[in-house]
């Protein structure tokens, strides 16, 4: 799909065969519904505003680069995804989209406003500017896994505005309980957890 607008379809990305959405594809409250993995779709150029992308299958290590989401609702599972983009904002971004339904981890967004932005609820975590957190984190005493989970979100160039968790993971990971895991995380200066 290419060079057109839709308005109120149902675009389906299927398992097992390659999706190309783009370029010059615009969305209007479109849904999305993807049972593609990260070798199956690719965005060269798309706009999405409003409507729905739900992700049947666990999306993993997947940048959603070339695609502007404006206002969308996320559903599904996002591990190692990347939302915006780590230079060029007119290339991908994310802006006012609602992941309140989503399972997210170890994902991150990129030079967007984190404000108009809809988070997870808890066992998700969101660290705002993870890079302005290292330095505290790498001061404390973790338990190994945490530490090392803690690392490498707060490893990150100011590009990046906010690392997101599943605390779950970790406990399951850790051995530890989810209430030591949360009183844990929420010592770290710019952590937020949503009721």
């Amino acid at each position: 799909m290419k060079s057109q607008v839709l308005s109120s379809q149902t675009i389906e990305l299927k398992r097992d065969q390659v999706s190309i959405l783009g370029p010059k594809l615009e969305l209007h409250d479109c849904n999305v519904i993807s049972e593609a993995d990260r070798r199956g779709m690719a965005f060269p150029g798309v706009r999405m505003h409003g409507g729905v992308f739900d992700q049947k299958k666990a999306l993993r290590d997947f940048h959603f680069q070339g695609v502007h989401f404006l206002r969308v609702r996320f559903m599904g599972k996002y591990i190692g995804c990347d939302f915006g983009d780590w230079e060029d904002i007119d290339r991908s971004s994310v802006s006012e989209c609602d992941f309140s339904s989503a399972q997210m981890h170890d994902c991150r967004f990129l030079n967007c406003d984190m404000k108009g932005i809809l988070l997870p609820k808890w066992p998700c975590f969101c660290l705002f500017h993870p890079a302005e957190a290292r330095d505290y984190v790498l001061s404390q005493q973790w338990p190994k896994k945490i530490r090392l989970t803690l690392d490498i979100y707060t490893d990150s160039d100011r590009e990046c505005v906010a690392a997101l968790g599943d605390a779950g993971v970790l406990a399951k990971e850790s051995g530890l309980p989810l209430s030591e895991i949360r009183a844990l995380l929420q010592r770290i200066p710019g952590l937020t957890i949503v009721e």
